[in-house]
């Protein structure tokens, strides 16, 4: 039956949570190159977990491609304040940005102190967990206990380098496990601009 819903929250373009992530006391969400069209999806699953702390490992606004189409930087401004500042509101501690290839955090305005700014490779530890915090994968330091990144689908046989961009990562700050739950359908065709809805 689970796997029903979860495959039927999928293809409607929502993100589906097992009972048992609500039953976690402490917990983390952690995301990366989050397009537009999953904005509202995500802020309606921090709604519903109240997490501890969310961890983005860039690309706030993942389609907008703000590296190659600076001509977007009002627009990116805008969209990122109205998501992170809404965002900010599901958290119990803090929201924790590492900035992409496609973000510019400088520009924006933050509407509490909820939000800490991490450079690629540097550490962040919550409670006894050691987290390595990089967009790039390459750029991740070499010691921690959970190591975080996006930009693309690298995928790494080590359970604990975990990629934000290939699944929403639900970590059990009690202890240690992972919960990893997909993106809505067409959120990977929304990164690459090539989401059509019509016929």
């Amino acid at each position: 039956m689970e796997t029903l819903k979860k495959l039927f929250s999928f293809t409607m373009g929502e993100i589906y949570v097992p009972p048992k992530i609500y039953k976690l006391k402490h917990k983390l969400i952690h995301i990366s190159d989050t397009p537009i069209v999953i904005h509202k999806n995500i802020i309606n699953l921090s709604k519903k977990l109240f997490p501890d702390f969310i961890i983005h490992t860039g690309d706030v606004v993942d389609d907008l491609k703000l590296e190659y189409k600076p001509y977007f930087e009002n627009r990116y401004k805008k969209i990122a304040e109205n998501f992170l500042n809404t965002l900010s509101l599901y958290v119990k501690n803090k929201i924790i940005l590492v900035p992409g290839n496609h973000d510019k955090l400088d520009i924006i305005k933050f509407k509490n102190d909820k939000f800490v700014i991490k450079n690629e490779g540097e550490n962040l530890l919550i409670g006894s967990i050691d987290f390595c915090l990089a967009h790039k994968i390459e750029n991740l330091s070499k010691k921690g206990d959970f190591f975080l990144y996006g930009h693309d689908s690298i995928w790494v046989e080590d359970t604990n380098y975990l990629n934000g961009l290939n699944f929403i990562n639900i970590i059990d700050l009690e202890n240690k496990d992972v919960l990893k739950l997909p993106y809505p359908l067409g959120t990977n065709l929304s990164r690459l601009n090539r989401l059509k809805i019509g016929f």
